[in-house]
Order: C-alpha cells, then sequence, then structure tokens
C-alpha cells in the first residue's frame, strides 16, 4: 500500500510541476524528486519483500500508517527545502542590486 501511494503521489507532484513549471518558487521540481526517492525506496523493499517470498503488496493496517508519514513527511520536508531555497533567492536578489 505504502508504494501504490508513494507512486500516486510522484505521479501528481509531476503532474503539477509539468503544468505550472513556469512558476519556479514553488519548487515542484523539489517535491516530485522528493516522491520519486521515497518510490524508489518502496519498490526496492517491495522487490527485496517478494525476493523473501511474501506477499508484495500488503494492505494491513499499519501499512496505511506508513503511507500517511511518507505522503506527510514528504510535504514538510518539500514546505521546509522550499522555504530555504525561497529565501536565499530573496539574499541573492538584494547583494546583485547593490
Amino acid at each position: 500500500m505504502y508504494f501504490i501511494t508513494a507512486l500516486v503521489c510522484t505521479v501528481i507532484a509531476g503532474a503539477l510541476w509539468f503544468f505550472f513549471r513556469d512558476r519556479k518558487r514553488l519548487h515542484l521540481d523539489v517535491l516530485t524528486i522528493i516522491y520519486g526517492a521515497s518510490t524508489l525506496m518502496w519498490l526496492i523493499d517491495v522487490i527485496f519483500t517478494a525476493a523473501d517470498g511474501e506477499a508484495p503488496l500488503g494492505f494491513a493496517p499499519t501499512d496505511g500508517w506508513i503511507s500517511l508519514w511518507t505522503v506527510l513527511g514528504s510535504l514538510f520536508l518539500w514546505l521546509v527545502l522550499s522555504f530555504i531555497l525561497n529565501n536565499n533567492a530573496k539574499g541573492e536578489d538584494k547583494s546583485e542590486k547593490k
């Protein structure tokens, strides 16, 4: 479930990045990369789980919590990085004007 959730979030973030690519201050590229990395991480987990002979995609109640925290953690990281990147851009603009 967590792999599917991360994959859906990656597709949504990629679509948002594609349609709003002219709005650089949103840093949707960063969000897409974060979700893409988490999707890759969960894909590797699914592969190794299947190699151990277990069901690769489970729908246990704990999987829902893992999915929720993956989505929320990624959004939080994106907000923090966007704030940092936007403030760095403002600082560079001020130093160029002087």
